[in-house]
């Protein structure tokens, strides 16, 4: 078994003819990598929601990269290369999907919305560019109370050193992707969302938004290729509060939201975007000094819980036994994340 990738929250093996995905205890917020901390038992319960999560889309007949959960708790899935974009002068060239590859990563994130909630992008990014309103089938710029039925779905880059969002022309100009295999990605990610946000809301979980991956599977006789839904599903891709407590990566975020490596790390992003680089985490670091804090040991007690109990939760919901110690549930832990947020 080797080591392919070890990534700011797994790591990825080659095992014979598949993929093992093994899940850490690291944690990574603000597109930084990994952070100073390791949160206890982490891996284990990504683990046990994402293997959950794919049986239970499974059986509305959405098909994925999933296997199977082995014996020791990783997941088991179907490889898909990685094909990656090339930076050169300024740009990253796709040009090795103009071919149209199969049995390889969409190289797009493809984000829904279900709740607006304050705070969010899209309101600003819709008031700079009314073509872009027009292009999400909206008459008029939402605000933080709208609801969108059915989900809205929007793409951003992947394989990009800084994700960016991207319009349905900029898509096309990079080749990556055929316009019915676009729609068909948008249909598919809405109906994921839905059955996600009826699980969720069977134990009390509000589902806000969330980010899926998909890689291209075999070409059909029209000549467009089948899609899989890959990487992924748990509250580090999902958006979930539970009574208005934010029962995902969102809870770290808020906690380090107030701290000046937050700010850094905006400004980072600005100045390599200016200069046209990518290494705007070495600009951090070197140029304005700032590194992420570390947790305090409180934080990290009630980060585990988050996790742990919403995988208790999930397996319950579905009928599969309880995964973690009966005390790791939501109404404890919203009562511990009450004195931190």
């Amino acid at each position: 078994m080797n080591l392919l990738y070890r990534g700011s929250v797994k790591d990825i093996y080659k095992d014979g003819d598949h993929l093992l995905f093994k899940y850490s205890n690291r944690y990574s917020v603000f597109d930084w990598g990994e952070m100073p901390d390791e949160i206890p038992q982490k891996g284990e319960a990504l683990a046990i929601l994402a293997g959950l999560f794919f049986d239970y889309l499974k059986d509305f007949g959405v098909s994925s990269h999933y296997i199977k959960t082995d014996s020791s708790g990783h997941l088991v899935v179907d490889e898909v290369a990685v094909l990656r974009p090339h930076f050169d002068s300024g740009s990253y060239d796709y040009s090795m999907y103009s071919d149209d590859p199969a049995h390889c990563l969409v190289p797009l994130e493809v984000i829904f919305r279900i709740l607006l909630g304050k705070g969010n992008s899209l309101e600003g990014r819709l008031k700079r560019s009314p073509a872009y309103l027009k292009e999400l089938g909206l008459s008029q710029v939402p605000d933080s109370s709208t609801e969108f039925r059915p989900p809205l779905v929007e793409f951003s880059t992947k394989l990009e050193s800084t994700d960016r969002y991207l319009t349905h022309s900029e898509i096309k100009m990079m080749g990556i992707i055929k316009e019915q295999e676009l729609q068909n990605i948008a249909s598919m990610t809405r109906n994921i969302a839905l059955h996600l946000e009826k699980l969720f809301n069977s134990f009390g979980v509000k589902l806000w938004d969330g980010k899926f991956e998909f890689a291209f599977g075999s070409k059909a006789s029209d000549g467009l290729r089948s899609l899989l839904l890959v990487d992924s599903i748990g509250p580090d891709e999902l958006r979930l509060t539970f009574d208005d407590a934010p029962l995902s990566k969102e809870f770290l975020r808020q906690i380090y939201a107030p701290t000046s490596w937050y700010k850094a790390v905006a400004k980072a992003k600005e100045m390599a975007a200016e200069r046209g680089v990518t290494h705007w985490k070495d600009i951090c670091k070197d140029e304005l000094k700032e590194v992420p804090p570390r947790l305090t040991p409180e934080q990290i007690q009630i980060a585990s819980l988050l996790y742990k109990a919403l995988a208790n939760e999930v397996a319950g919901a579905m009928n599969r036994p309880q995964p973690f110690e009966a005390e790791a549930n939501l109404k404890i832990w919203k009562q511990k994340c009450a004195s931190l947020l």
